[in-house]
């Protein structure tokens, strides 16, 4: 049964056409003086915005010659030195691209004493390498938690894990993962260890642990009748409570649980599906994002809508509905849903095939 306070709203707070193209992926990181939002889309041109509180605008717009077909998912490198930014963009045209700017801060206001707002001072990221290997399409693009490893999978059906220097310049692909049967279509690391999730159109999740330096399957998730379009990680310290969610061309979100190790069966990890969340999409679920700061779970996908989750009880396993937005872009499917901190309020971010961003503002 479908929990919902009709009390609880989102609300548009901006909406950004950037384009007449599919938007197909977000990704967001915070720097001492910006919010950027990395945007993939049909049209081969990666945008940069920058998401103030008072007003966003168009920062970049990276070169759209360097991809030949539709660039599908972009990701910052994390834990990178506060003065540089990262990104790598996973293209249909099989190859995955990385760039780089520094950051130069200066204060803009005329008058000293009244202040003024920090802002980059260089604006244009540069290309610093281009990644081949994958025979087909590459769906999705993905950091350990360190930045020192990334994560591609394709249509190929293999993932690829890549080990880079601190400049993020040389890439050496450590270990090629052929084990699903179907192309696959996300990747995602664990937000403080070394754990990859992968999904797959042949309905099942993966997971990915080093061992004897070489990557091994540890676990495989089954119970989804569709397409796995995509995963995310609960944000945890504690390496004996990761959960993990999920959404599939069945229209279902589904809850899986770690719950040890088995040790008799060559490291092989034991996971639980610990709940489905109760039913909003009616239509294939794209998108599927775990709050760090609330703790909550948002979902999107061809239904266009926009959906909310919140646990009763930490760890119960028991969720309700608590806010959801139909129509979000209109009579378009939305294809990925992504929060975002903005200067320390918790927003939402979705793209979908209109071509426009839109930032939600959401009261619970």
């Amino acid at each position: 049964m479908c929990v919902f306070n009709k009390e609880m709203s989102i609300t548009l707070a901006k909406g950004i056409k950037l384009q007449n193209d599919k938007t197909w992926s977000l990704d967001y990181k915070r720097t001492p003086s910006a919010n950027l939002l990395a945007v993939a889309s049909t049209d081969r041109k990666i945008k940069i915005l920058n998401i103030k509180p008072n007003g966003t605008k168009l920062d970049d717009v990276l070169d759209g010659t360097v991809h030949r077909k539709a660039v599908r998912s972009v990701a910052w490198r994390p834990n990178t030195d506060i003065n540089t930014v990262t990104l790598a963009a996973g293209s249909f045209d099989a190859t995955v691209s990385i760039w780089t700017k520094d950051i130069v801060s200066h204060v803009d206001g005329d008058d000293d004493e009244e202040g003024g707002e920090e802002q980059d001072e260089e604006s244009e990221m540069d290309l610093l390498a281009i990644i081949e290997g994958h025979e087909n399409e590459v769906k999705c693009v993905a950091w350990s938690q360190d930045g020192m490893l990334l994560a591609t999978c394709s249509r190929d059906k293999s993932v690829w894990i890549w080990e880079t220097d601190e400049m993020g310049e040389e890439y050496e692909c450590v270990s090629v993962l052929q084990e699903h049967s179907q192309d696959v279509k996300h990747v995602v690391w664990h937000p403080s260890m070394n754990l990859l999730a992968s999904s797959s159109y042949d309905d099942t999740i993966r997971l990915w642990k080093e061992y004897d330096d070489d990557w091994e399957c540890v676990a495989v998730l089954t119970g989804h009748e569709g397409t796995v379009w995509s995963s995310d990680f609960e944000t945890s310290d504690n390496e004996q409570d990761i959960r993990l969610v999920s959404v599939s061309d069945d229209s279902t979100v589904r809850i899986w649980k770690y719950v040890e190790e088995d040790d008799e069966n060559d490291g092989q990890q034991v996971w639980i599906c610990q709940s489905t969340l109760p039913k909003v999409h009616w239509n294939q679920v794209y998108s599927v994002a775990w709050s760090p700061m609330s703790g909550m779970i948002a979902t999107s996908g061809s239904d266009g809508t926009l959906a909310i989750y919140k646990e009763t009880v930490k760890g119960s396993g028991s969720w309700e509905v608590v806010a959801q937005k139909q129509l979000c872009h209109g009579v378009y499917e939305v294809n990925i849903v992504k929060w975002i901190d903005v200067d320390g309020q918790e927003l939402i971010a979705t793209g979908g095939d209109d071509g426009s961003v839109n930032v939600w503002n959401f009261n619970i």
